[in-house]
């Protein structure tokens, strides 16, 4: 029994080698920042540029295998001398009309020169005649060829030992649009788009300095997606840098295509309720979190971003809690609380009570609950599991469907489900009730990953309140509230911060502390430079002008 039980542990709970210790965020003095600009790059013999031009677009035709690739575009030119020249591109990635104008017509322009001059006009080829902004020159045929499957385009000359790299990207996408998901009525109303330099551009709109870095990463052996990681070089823990750079550059998938995958491979734990990562839709989410110390990951072709590291307060807050004034944002983060906690609890909690505990019930409201299932032929808790299960049905159809048919579906197919399965004396009112304020709690959660959590954890506490009442219960509680204590995210622990009348960023872990008090670094980030002061606003200090 003891080896079956290891077994499955072993196979549900990721367990480190022993050999890596775990991770915990301390407190370090500054060091100098990594610059990924400085790397050097890498090459092999076979990897190199070619001078001869032949030799260049055999090899190209047989990377990109053309012609069957359709959509790949090979334009071979003369210049001047009749020397040969070609560029290829990906059509539909690139803007046509600049490789018309700032490629190729300058390209034709270059004066006639001969073979002893060729290294004199490898430079001056991107420094005088190719009129594009962005544009390098590199000897990696890997370089470039992976340039150009991000949308750019590769420029080879006889004679040429190099191969020429131009960003002349330009595929469709999204306009920037308002948030779906973290909808808010003050504030800014912009969100993330699946564009990589669209969105960091988003995040530097708000935070203006040059200590704000973004480091360029790549993920996927094959993919290669790429990605930046966003922190502030003089704010954040530059042990909470490493840790994150350690744990990208450890990812050896072949392909990767979206953020949530990435949050997958990053977390530590794999079947733990409570993700340990914050993905958000919002700029000025992540600028918030920057400037608190903590790293962000921006992935193209994902408009979501990763914050790490975060904690089991921060996943319950929300995104209008920063722009409402403190008693509208506490009355709000209140609500919501007790909303998360009846998604949870409630159906639970009513099993315990009609159950096992029926003495605490009003006299007159247990008559009415016992008259309302007196037809009704299936014990509380297959009601119960009836009932919720075709909530999720009823939620996961309008979710699929299109948008007005959706919500069309999920009022209406609620109510004439839940009517006629009362008409049908299927299930009690009482229970339509529990399930109706079950099923809004649920909505109240800010984050969807954590609604997720709380919708497993409430199938829990309904069998332990079916089983064992309120001891069951509360048993339950003790148990998540272990589990979720031995829980970490990147260093800090989940039930950060520790609960301290003094500490200030307790208590805007559960209520909305005055603007003017939120210029503390939360202490628990051990941020580089932790701001301590709460004097923000001088005109309370300084005298009054007469």
């Amino acid at each position: 029994m003891n080896k079956l039980l290891k077994k499955i542990l072993k196979y549900i709970m990721f367990t480190p080698d022993k050999s890596n210790k775990e991770f915990f965020l301390k407190e370090e003095e500054k060091t100098a920042e990594y610059d990924v600009r400085r790397e050097n790059i890498k090459t092999t013999e076979n990897d190199l540029v070619s001078s001869n031009i032949e030799e260049n677009l055999a090899y190209i035709k047989e990377r990109f295998v053309y012609p069957v690739n359709n959509d790949i575009v090979i334009r071979q030119i003369k210049l001047k001398n009749d020397r040969s020249a070609f560029l290829i591109f990906i059509d539909g990635m690139v803007v046509t009309n600049m490789v018309d104008l700032a490629v190729i017509k300058t390209l034709q322009e270059i004066p006639y020169y001969s073979d002893d001059d060729i290294t004199n006009y490898e430079t001056e080829i991107i420094d005088r005649f190719i009129a594009h902004a962005q544009a390098m020159s590199t000897d990696s045929m890997d370089t470039i060829c992976e340039e150009i499957n991000f949308g750019g385009c590769a420029v080879f000359v006889d004679g040429f030992s190099k191969g020429f790299s131009l960003d002349v990207r330009g595929w469709e996408h999204r306009t920037i649009n308002k948030p779906d998901n973290e909808q808010s009525i003050y504030g800014p109303q912009e969100a993330f788009s699946e564009m990589l330099r669209t969105n960091t551009a988003l995040v530097r709109k708000i935070i203006k300095t040059e200590k704000l870095i973004a480091e360029g990463i790549k993920i996927g052996k094959v993919s290669k997606t790429r990605g930046v990681m966003l922190y502030i070089s003089d704010i954040a823990n530059p042990k909470l840098v490493n840790e994150v750079r350690r744990r990208l550059n450890g990812i050896t998938m072949d392909y990767v295509v979206a953020i949530e995958e990435v949050a997958m491979m990053l977390e530590e734990k794999t079947f733990t309720l409570t993700p340990n990562t914050l993905a958000t839709e919002r700029p000025d989410r992540v600028a918030r979190a920057l400037t608190e110390g903590r790293v962000a990951l921006i992935l193209n072709g994902s408009p979501r971003v990763l914050i790490m590291p975060t904690n089991a307060f921060e996943l319950t807050h929300s995104v209008s809690d920063e722009y409402l004034r403190v008693p509208y944002a506490n009355m709000s983060r209140i609500v919501r609380m007790i909303a998360m906690f009846l998604s949870i609890l409630l159906p639970g909690l009513y099993l315990a009570i009609t159950l096992f505990h029926q003495e605490i019930i009003p006299t007159y409201l247990l008559y009415s609950i016992s008259a309302a299932r007196e037809n009704v032929p299936f014990p509380s808790v297959v009601e119960l599991l009836l009932m919720n299960i075709s909530f999720e049905m009823i939620r996961e159809a309008g979710i699929r469907m299109p948008s007005p048919i959706g919500s069309t579906l999920g009022i209406v197919g609620g109510l004439i489900l839940g009517q006629a399965a009362v008409s049908a004396k299927i299930v009690s009112p009482i229970m339509i009730i529990v399930i109706a304020i079950t099923g809004i709690g649920s909505f109240a959660t800010s984050d969807y990953s954590l609604s997720w959590g709380y919708r497993i954890l409430r199938l829990v506490f309904i069998l332990l309140g079916s089983v064992m009442g309120f001891y069951g219960i509360g048993i339950g509680i003790f148990l998540y509230s272990i589990f979720l204590a031995a829980q970490s995210s990147f260093g800090i622990n989940f039930l950060e911060p520790e609960p301290k009348i003094s500490n200030r960023s307790m208590t805007n872990a559960i209520f909305v502390n005055p603007i003017w008090k939120k210029e503390i670094t939360p202490d628990f980030l051990k941020a580089s430079k932790a701001k301590n002061t709460d004097i923000v606003r001088d005109w309370k200090t300084n005298e009054n002008i007469k």
